[in-house]
């Protein structure tokens, strides 16, 4: 038997694609989970001729709030599949995907990509809720 996962999970685009160049950070909106249980954030890197170094780099960092308002940096323990932050600082490390479960217990998630130097690559991030308290979700 097929399962289906679109009765139980949502995706929110958090921060739509974008090039975040020049020293300046891509902050995404908040993602409400109340009524969730659980939620995957994922970041997503391009390259696009961008030169990745030790001057020119992304930094990808994974947030909270119980407000939608102030956001703060998650704690390690309270995300799967590893630290918050993720420097993205070579060309190897670029056309990346970075994700991480959310096992806290705020009610706002959200990603943030930040550039350091003055490179432009493309990125984006979203945000896929599960576990509804009620399901299925229409």
């Amino acid at each position: 038997m097929k399962k289906d996962l679109y009765h139980d999970y949502r995706a929110t685009s958090v921060l739509n694609p974008v090039s975040v160049s020049n020293n300046a950070t891509g902050n995404g909106t908040g993602t409400d989970l109340l009524g969730y249980k659980g939620a995957l954030m994922i970041a997503s890197v391009g390259a696009v001729g961008a030169l990745f170094d030790a001057s020119n780099y992304y930094t990808i960092k994974f947030l909270e709030s119980s407000n939608n308002t102030v956001f703060s940096a998650i704690a390690d323990t309270d995300l799967v599949g590893g630290n918050n932050t993720v420097v993205i600082d070579a060309n190897a490390e670029a056309n990346s995907v970075h994700q991480r479960g959310y096992i806290g217990s705020a009610r706002y998630v959200t990603v943030s990509i930040a550039c350091t130097g003055t490179l432009t690559a493309p990125a984006t991030a979203i945000v896929i809720k599960g576990f509804p308290l009620h399901a299925p979700i229409a």
